[in-house]
């Protein structure tokens, strides 16, 4: 086993570790957002990192909503760490952090 692989496996216990100790709170959370359809939708969206306007595009036509509830979403999506941002202006690109299991 060689260093990044060893790096891998200790991440790896860290994350089941702290999954344990916040279960309770991170399944309400997971309900929450699986009762959103717009929040699952951007989620499922965002699989792969996706330009923020192509995001906003395919979540309008699946749940029909506004686009300022979508955006609204997604911004509570990446202040509760479910979903990832990079960079800035109009080069913001998103993706699913695996936070839930969609």
């Amino acid at each position: 086993m060689n260093g990044n692989e060893a790096l891998e496996r200790k991440l790896d216990l860290l994350i089941a570790l702290i999954r344990i100790g916040i279960r309770d709170q991170l399944e309400r959370e997971r309900r929450a957002v699986m009762a959103d359809d717009v929040s699952v939708a951007i989620l499922r969206g965002a699989q792969d990192w996706i330009g923020a306007g192509e995001l906003k595009s395919v979540v309008i036509q699946a749940t029909k909503q506004s686009e300022a509830t979508v955006k609204r979403r997604i911004s509570e999506l990446v202040s509760s760490g479910a979903l990832l941002r990079r960079g800035a202006t109009r080069s913001i690109t998103y993706r699913t952090a695996g936070l839930f299991d969609l």
